[in-house]
């Protein structure tokens, strides 16, 4: 064998011989972990010897994905080699200067080759009371038995009272920005569990007809089109509905009204662009929210000025400060990445993920109503590649996927080539499907199936959203540790889709 390959073997059998003790998040709740101390080193692999991946500063939060034993269930002595340093091992290990001399009762930061030093671990004592047994230890702290055994260098599994027992300290996998992934102490971590989100809009219908729709049982937030930004002196017009808070809540579900900006770029500049105006809006909305007991809001400002674009993300801070002391969430709708300077390139969307609650990606209209070219409204490559792009700025788990409960029929006239195209729900495709008597094929490109048939010198294309198509979507959700999903719109959709939505069961 070569030495790449003897290295990268090497590399592999230490990296399996760390046992898992939890599988990473990807059902109903996601793990956070936010950092505790100062700066929190992140490592390639599991084991502080190796590389420096990235430091993280107080505060900061990403998903979990697994955690295991690492190289703390055991002393960890390193040999000093010709380029070593007091300090650069200390930085290596995530350890001071101070800490090292002490463990190894130096008196000078001089070290020669060749020395053996102890790297020094912070580790939870724990005191041995009656009933203690080496599995109740293990389960308390969320270790396994043999590493409490060789780590406290037990000889037998009887345990004295009073004895102290060293807990080792794990590492846990984060999913970092940029799609990297690394390993963090698990001590430096404040662990928490963030239920995901399945999120509707609605659209089209009474008081009555939307409580009768979102009687969804994984269904755990909804968004009624309530506010709209207008050029009068109120800057705001307002269409609550108690009525519906009520029946939402009664239902366990979140109310997350919507705010739009009429994808009017004039008036959102007017709005936006003067700082009295924006705290005058942020104070009605804030007072409007409260007093209908809603749990968060949705903002949906789409075509807006370039010049703009501070001028959003303050208006988000804004927004946050003043609903944040109340418990409201603040969520915020932005395009897939893509050229255009007013619907992509006016959304800081890095500024505005560390600030909002959570950032909801439009994944469709891929082919917009009015294109020239056909194509599916939302083609799964096309997603994902969305999703990545967004995962560079935003953490994994801030972001909900938007999928479209719709979808367009595209009608070519055979002897112009022109191309028309109407908006279609799901429930209406099916019905064409049913009515022509079509069978479905499915797009390997896009993932998804597809249905045509020609009438009338007419040539008709459907790219069908259906339980497969969203039930890929859900997938990527999953696998990219999302916060959750939202879907336009409620009402619009067959009853089979609501079964493949168990995040929250």
């Amino acid at each position: 064998m070569n030495k790449v390959f003897c290295s990268f073997l090497m590399l592999f059998l230490l990296f399996i011989s760390f046992l898992p003790v939890k599988a990473g998040a990807a059902g109903d709740t996601l793990s956070i972990g936010s950092i505790k101390n100062e700066k929190a080193i992140v490592y390639s692999l599991p084991k502080q010897s190796s590389s420096v991946i990235s430091v993280l500063k107080k505060g900061e939060q990403y998903p979990i994905i697994s955690t295991i034993a690492g190289d703390s269930a055991s002393p960890i002595i390193h040999t000093v080699v010709s380029s070593n340093t007091l300090w650069s091992i200390a930085n290596q290990y995530g350890v001071t200067v101070g800490e090292l001399q002490k463990a190894n009762h130096l008196t000078t930061t001089r070290i020669k080759i060749g020395q053996k030093l102890k790297i020094p671990q912070p580790y939870k004592v724990h005191m041995v009371v009656a009933g203690d047994s080496l599995h109740k230890l293990s389960a308390k702290y969320g270790v396994i038995v043999s590493d409490l055994t060789k780590l406290n260098n037990l000889k037998t599994t009887k345990l004295t009272i009073g004895k102290n027992i060293k807990i080792p300290d794990y590492f846990c996998q984060i999913q970092m920005l940029g799609g990297k992934t690394g390993w963090i102490k698990k001590s430096l971590l404040q662990e928490s569990t963030q239920k995901r989100i399945v999120m509707g809009w609605k659209y089209n219908g009474d008081s009555d007809t939307y409580i009768i729709q979102m009687k969804q049982p994984n269904l755990n937030v909804v968004s009624p089109r309530w506010y709209s930004l207008t050029d009068t002196d109120k800057l705001l017009s307002a269409s609550v509905d108690s009525k519906y808070v009520q029946a939402a809540h009664s239902q366990g579900k979140q109310v997350w009204p919507l705010i739009g900006n009429q994808f009017d770029p004039l008036l959102t500049d007017s709005v936006l662009g003067d700082p009295q105006k924006r705290k005058k809006l942020v104070s009605a909305l804030r007072n409007s929210l409260v007093q209908t007991d809603s749990d968060g809001i949705n903002v949906d400002f789409e075509n807006i000025d370039i010049k703009n674009k501070q001028d959003f993300v303050r208006f988000i801070g804004e927004l946050k400060k003043a609903l944040g002391p109340h418990g409201i969430l603040v969520s915020v709708d932005v395009t897939r990445e893509n050229g255009d300077p007013f619907w992509s390139g006016s959304l800081d969307r890095k500024e505005l993920g560390k600030i909002a609650d959570y950032i909801i990606m439009m994944g469709y209209d891929e082919h917009w109503g009015g294109s020239p070219v056909v194509g599916s409204v939302a083609s799964l490559p096309w997603i994902e590649k969305g999703i990545k792009l967004l995962m560079n700025d935003v953490p994994s788990h801030k972001i909900i996927l938007a999928v479209p409960f719709y979808t367009r029929e595209w009608v070519t006239d055979l002897s112009t080539n022109k191309v028309k195209s109407y908006d279609r729900t799901m429930q209406e495709v099916e019905k064409i499907i049913f009515s022509k008597g079509l069978k479905k094929l499915w797009d390997e490109k896009n993932q998804q199936n597809y249905v045509e048939y020609t009438a009338n010198g007419e040539k008709h294309q459907i790219w069908v959203e259906d339980k497969k198509s969203i039930e890929l979507r859900l997938g990527i959700v999953r696998k990219n540790y999302l916060g959750g999903a939202a879907a336009w719109y409620i009402g619009s959709e067959t009853q089979d889709i609501w079964k493949i939505y168990h995040f929250n069961k």
